[in-house]
């Protein structure tokens, strides 16, 4: 019996690693699930920001748990459904005489269309895929602490290249921003609208080459996350990962820490660390 190549291996073991992930913690993809795929994936992200000028706060944590959802509708066609809950504490400056302050709440829901507008396989896990991203930030009918009280679309893209053992992406999304406040912005949820620019980096560490025993792959990953608001606040981020794709479970442990930023009316990044898991169906 011939021995599988490295080609056949790795068309058999990646359904969901290339079709559908090849995608980092902070940074689309142009992957999505085949037809009728589901892909549940779930985050869990520790986030502390410095002085808020609109909030009057000295520092605010955060504890964030996103649940999203990637069906795929039909062929080059996907939607993503995500749903974020919150626990928020805020810390005052002692001269404001202010007691620290905590609450929770549910975030807008995100609701995303993908359209995949051009791919090309060239063998094996090596692939060139253009996406387009359409979609909106729905309120979730909490409070404006946590919700921005109105209906937020986006439209964007993204290309993905991997080619052997390397991978890259690279979006760019604007958001027309129709509610929100100043001094419950992070980042993207105020009046401003927002534009994002991300890029990702990921290389396969093991398996230097797939075999017929290979039920899996990790990867490192490093981002360049991006936030600019037309009030001209504007940051950039870098984020360094780990990341293990199997055939129907997935990993990922990542940090966001502030690289360069220009901000005057929301809170700059101190650090974030967000761990997640991926389950296909």
């Amino acid at each position: 019996m011939n021995r599988p190549t490295s080609a056949a291996v790795a068309a058999l073991l990646l359904p969901a690693g290339v079709a559908s992930a090849q995608e980092a913690m902070y940074t689309e993809a142009a992957t999505m699930p085949s037809p009728g795929t589901v892909v549940v994936r779930e985050q869990l992200h520790y986030t502390k920001f410095g002085y808020h000028p609109e909030r009057g706060t000295r520092t605010t944590e955060e504890i964030e748990w996103e649940s999203m959802v990637y069906v795929g509708v039909a062929r080059a066609w996907s939607l993503r459904l995500t749903l974020p809950a919150v626990w928020r504490t805020d810390e005052f400056p002692d001269s404001t005489g202010r007691e620290n302050d905590s609450d929770h709440g549910v975030e807008d829901f995100d609701l995303q269309f993908k359209w995949r507008v051009y791919q090309s396989d060239t063998g094996g896990v090596n692939t060139f895929r253009a996406a387009l991203l359409g979609g909106a930030e729905i309120a979730s009918g909490d409070d404006s602490d946590f919700s921005s009280k109105s209906v937020n679309p986006y439209i964007g893209g993204v290309v993905t290249k991997v080619s052997g053992r390397h991978g890259f992406n690279q979006d760019l999304i604007y958001q027309f921003n129709t509610g929100g406040d100043k001094a419950d912005n992070f980042g993207g949820g105020g009046p401003d609208d927002a534009l994002y620019f991300n890029s990702a980096y990921l290389y396969r560490i093991a398996p230097a080459q797939y075999t017929a025993d290979s039920t899996g792959a990790w990867y490192v990953t490093a981002e360049m996350n991006g936030l600019y608001e037309t009030g001209g606040d504007t940051e950039l981020r870098f984020a360094p990962g780990l990341m293990y794709e199997g055939r129907t479970f997935g990993f990922e442990i990542m940090a966001q820490l502030p690289l360069w930023h220009d901000l005057d009316e929301r809170a700059e990044l101190d650090l974030s660390i967000g761990v997640g898991i991926r389950l296909l169906f």
